[in-house]
């Protein structure tokens, strides 16, 4: 399961100011590769407005921590509560966190480059979309990441 610091991937993937709907295109990314790929992932974002508290979309679980919280501190209570160092990769470029997971023996990807996954197209997207990565480099980078079974 990707466990993704959800502010830190949005700013990585659109590091314009913050556009009306940049979150809700974050997500559809994310749902988007979790599909196509089978994988889960859950998005913790730090407390915002009225957000739900939690919601699911597919195999995304999508974590709106309450005031008095943040996203590291629920971050890192996900990465304390397993043993199993294998069930969780972690996307972030905050150093604390990334620290913590390769202390604990979980894989880290630095938000940049699950960004570029992201917004990986398959072979029947539109081709002239233009800096997108092929089909092989995406397997490339999951070789990378040790994530390609």
């Amino acid at each position: 399961m990707f466990l993704i610091d959800g502010y830190n991937l949005l700013h990585a993937a659109f590091p314009e100011p913050a556009a009306q709907g940049s979150r809700r295109r974050l997500i559809d990314l994310v749902v988007d590769f979790c599909g196509r790929r089978g994988y889960r992932a859950r998005i913790v974002f730090d407390a915002t407005g009225d957000m739900p508290r939690r919601q699911r979309r597919g195999e995304v679980e999508i974590r709106n921590v309450p005031p008095g919280r943040s996203a590291d501190d629920e971050i890192l209570e996900a990465l304390a509560s397993t043993d199993d160092r294998t069930a969780h990769t972690l996307v972030t470029n905050d150093g604390a966190l990334a620290r913590e997971a390769r202390r604990r023996g979980v894989k880290v990807i630095p938000s940049g480059d699950f960004a570029r996954l992201l917004q990986a197209r398959g072979p029947s997207d539109d081709p002239k979309a233009g800096g997108l990565l092929s089909p092989a480099e995406v397997d490339e980078w999951l070789r990378e990441f040790g994530l390609d079974d």
